[in-house]
């Protein structure tokens, strides 16, 4: 059993949101484009929390955050957004973990529940968008089934203009790659 637990985001979340946005401003900022200074005031906070309560929609946009369960304070947090529709929509996965649990199966644990809530929307696709150096993440998306599926505008990160690479991931059904190594008998 996991030492951790996903759950959806809910109204009485603002205390633990502040907390991992104030705590995590340094780490996410490393691989992520900055936020605004304003956004990591008061007002700023509390106006992008009540902004992320007001997308929370099941089939377009959901977030879920992780805690060890032995704890209430936030391990990490990650979104999923629809795009597209009909047989090629899409969900595009963001998350982020806290520095103290890296490297301890919280992000698999976080990213594993991204990827079981889109499959449950029946989307053909999870994508995830990363800067190109961030090893960590790569491994990480890469020991998930997802491969590269392409290089992406760069992204103003504060140590300078860092290429984003593209992942991508079927879900469902059996397609591309994994094809090719599917092992069939016909009948003669």
């Amino acid at each position: 059993m996991s030492r951790f637990c996903t759950r959806p985001l809910a109204p009485q979340d603002r205390a633990a949101f502040v907390e991992f946005e104030q705590t995590n401003r340094e780490p996410f900022e490393h691989f992520n484009e900055p936020h605004p200074s304003c956004y990591y005031s008061e007002a700023g906070l509390k106006q992008a929390f009540d902004r992320l309560m007001a997308r929370q929609d099941t089939a377009r946009f959901l977030t879920r955050v992780i805690t060890c369960t032995d704890s209430q304070p936030w391990v990490g947090k990650g979104s999923l957004s629809v795009y597209g529709t009909g047989d090629g929509a899409f969900a595009m996965l963001v998350y982020q973990t806290d520095q103290q649990h890296w490297k301890q199966g919280a992000a698999g644990a976080l990213l594993a529940d991204l990827v079981q809530e889109a499959t449950r929307l029946r989307l053909a696709r999870a994508d995830a968008l990363i800067a190109s150096d961030n090893l960590v993440s790569l491994h990480l998306l890469r020991r998930a089934g997802f491969t590269a599926a392409g290089w992406d505008a760069a992204a103003a990160l504060r140590r300078g203009q860092i290429p984003c690479l593209r992942l991508s991931r079927p879900l469902g059904g059996v397609v591309g790659p994994v094809l090719a190594r599917a092992h069939m008998h016909l009948p003669a």
